[in-house]
């Protein structure tokens, strides 16, 4: 695929042509990565996305999470644990602004 040269600005930064951000499926906010191959070729591949689903996991809960064998049970008690802390919270302004 043949596409137009493109200018290097002055803070090192370039315009991918529509045709390649097209190609590549690339949005507004999307990120790339440069590989340099052996022959000092560059080529632009999408950053791989993540999904908020990747992050599970990475921070350290509150409280104990029982183990599950199907997602949708975990899926099933997240949602009761957010409801009884929705609820409780609740408790807890009403309890401040009877005290007032």
């Amino acid at each position: 695929m043949q596409t137009q040269p493109t200018t290097i600005t002055q803070k090192g930064q370039v315009t991918i042509p529509v045709k390649i951000r097209r190609l590549l499926k690339l949005k507004r906010g999307d990120q790339v990565k440069f590989v340099v191959t052996r022959k000092k070729e560059v080529k632009v591949k999408p950053a791989k996305r993540i999904s908020i689903m990747h992050l599970y996991g990475s921070l350290k809960p509150k409280i104990k999470v029982p183990k599950f064998k199907a997602p949708q049970d975990l899926i099933r008690w997240e949602r009761d644990a957010f409801e009884r802390g929705a609820a409780e919270e609740d408790r807890r302004i009403l309890r401040d602004y009877a005290k007032k």
